[in-house]
């Protein structure tokens, strides 16, 4: 496979993390009122949302460096947009897209089950470290809702993250846009 990135493949990325970042903007605003109301374990079951950034644009090319491009962008809108959490959504989303591109280069770029289930692990952990590290969270509100966090977080990375890089990967698919990639074949 060329490992050489495309224009045609830049301006997809572009243009589908731009669309992200925008829905990751009408999340954020929505993200806080709704964790007052449903709780944080429940809240944790929108993470598979936000591990788009960096998952669908490999999924869709393939390539070293494209998941770090696409979480960019993505927070690149999201800043612009006005997002409530500033630059600590670049650093999730470039831990998330680390462990998307990991993932990846263990499989050789193969988008195997598998593969897809490893990139989203990681990146819902190395996120997590974040949390952990900066606001001491999940862990302040004690083990049990702490465990809660992680298994909510990491089904929601494989389940509804996958299933999402899916779904939006082949309503791409039969508008043509992606006509030439790996992922269309």
């Amino acid at each position: 496979m060329n490992k050489k990135i495309t224009t045609k493949e830049i301006v997809v990325v572009a243009m589908v993390a731009a669309v992200v970042g925008v829905i990751y903007t009408l999340l954020d605003y929505a993200y806080m009122p709704m964790s007052a109301v449903l709780g944080t374990v429940f809240m944790e079951l929108t993470f598979g949302i936000y591990m788009l950034s960096g998952a669908l644009p490999m999924y869709l090319v393939r390539k070293p460096g494209i998941a770090f491009f696409g979480a960019l962008v993505t927070a690149g809108v999201n800043l612009l947009l006005g997002s409530p959490y500033g630059l600590q959504l670049v650093l999730a989303g470039v831990l998330e897209a680390l462990g998307v591109e990991i993932a990846y280069a263990i499989f050789k770029r193969d988008a195997s089950l598998k593969c897809m289930v490893l990139g989203q692990i990681l990146g819902a952990v190395f996120v997590f470290c974040r949390d952990t590290f900066f606001w001491g969270t999940p862990w302040s509100y004690g083990t049990g809702i702490a465990a809660g966090v992680v298994i909510v977080r990491l089904l929601s990375s494989v389940v509804i993250g996958i299933a999402l890089v899916k779904v939006i990967t082949a309503a791409l698919v039969k508008t043509g846009v992606l006509k030439g990639f790996v992922c269309a074949k």
